[in-house]
């Protein structure tokens, strides 16, 4: 049952990893929102409870979980192979559900989840690509909708970090498909890339594993081809030193160092361009190569897209708000990075 005006939502979480006790940071820190249950089978095992789920009702089935009935949501931050079967079970169980991407691992697989939304319209689900709640990414979006930037012609996105060997002590990572940075890390560029520019018609990959040796990719690039015409190149690491990624250039999340000012996306258009997150939007009075270029700062409103994307599922559970990220939106940009695997195959 869904919070009134002013109540905290109760939530439940799904997973009790990495990423879902990411999320029970983020929901330590809301004023909207208390964590109140998580399940994980490893609560069954003698491995420690960590700190910040001590306090917090623990299941090892979170079909108990759900059986509690006073759950307003549930964050599904489980492996990716079964968040459409735990997104079900939360949707039976008439509860709004937050799912961590990828929303599958294929679209065969999402079927159930998609059939489902189709013939329940009381069905809330959201997919966490946070980032499209960062007001920097809203902006630029707008931009390009008001034609400020006229028709989209080429974009250049990059996301390269340094991951540390401990990172790949988690065995699945070292070697199983998706383990690379195509699936983990440059799905966010592609989701943000389709929101802002446009859907996407063909990719081309290339990739490498010498940085490491190991069986995923840990250097990929793309070329992207989007409905619209416009032509754009991905590029992302993560064995590169570099302060170029969305995660170094805001302060979503407080595990990356801060480097503001640093571009990870530059959108140019045949009026003008910008860069973001930091919004500096570029323009001439009449497009000329042999004319100088203005360059303006758009104004950039702090924000924890995490933040935001908490709030916002809040409104979703409680009927206020539509998913700003659905299920199918979601699919499409994972067969994006399903055809870059592909092409690399080929």
């Amino acid at each position: 049952m869904a919070r009134q005006d002013g109540q905290r939502s109760r939530l439940g979480l799904i997973g009790a990893g990495t990423f879902g006790l990411r999320h029970s940071r983020f929901i330590g820190r809301s004023d909207r929102a208390d964590l109140v249950a998580v399940a994980d089978p490893a609560f069954g095992s003698d491995r420690p409870v960590p700190g910040e789920l001590q306090d917090v009702a623990r299941y090892t089935d979170h079909r108990e979980m759900l059986a509690r009935g006073d759950l307003d949501g549930v964050i599904v931050a489980s492996p990716s192979e079964m968040h459409v079967s735990h997104a079900l079970d939360c949707l039976d169980a008439g509860v709004a559900v937050l799912v961590e991407k990828p929303v599958a691992v294929d679209r065969e697989q999402a079927g159930p989840l998609l059939d489902r939304l189709a013939e329940d319209p009381q069905a809330r689900v959201l997919v966490g690509h946070h980032r499209r709640h960062h007001p920097a990414v809203a902006a630029a979006r707008a931009l390009i909708a008001e034609g400020r930037l006229g028709e989209i012609r080429t974009v250049a996105a990059i996301w390269a970090t340094h991951k540390t060997d401990p990172y790949f002590e988690v065995g699945w990572r070292r070697r199983r498909p998706g383990g690379g940075v195509l699936l983990i890390n440059l799905i966010h560029e592609v989701d943000m890339l389709r929101h802002l520019v446009g859907e996407i018609v063909s990719v081309q990959a290339i990739a490498s594993n010498k940085a490491r040796g190991l069986e995923v990719e840990d250097t990929a690039g793309l070329v992207l081809r989007f409905e619209n015409g416009a032509i754009g190149t991905l590029a992302g690491s993560d064995s590169a030193v570099s302060p170029w990624g969305w995660d170094q250039a805001t302060e979503d999340d407080p595990t990356f160092p801060y480097h503001p000012g640093q571009p990870c996306l530059l959108i140019a258009g045949s009026q003008g361009s910008v860069s973001v997150p930091d919004l500096t939007v570029f323009t001439q009075p009449e497009p000329s190569w042999l004319e100088p270029v203005a360059q303006t700062r758009l104004p950039v409103e702090g924000a924890d897209a995490f933040a935001r994307q908490l709030a916002h599922f809040a409104d979703v559970a409680a009927g206020r708000a539509q998913p700003l990220v659905t299920a199918e939106d979601a699919l499409r940009s994972l067969e994006v990075v399903r055809a870059a695997s592909q092409s690399l195959a080929g």
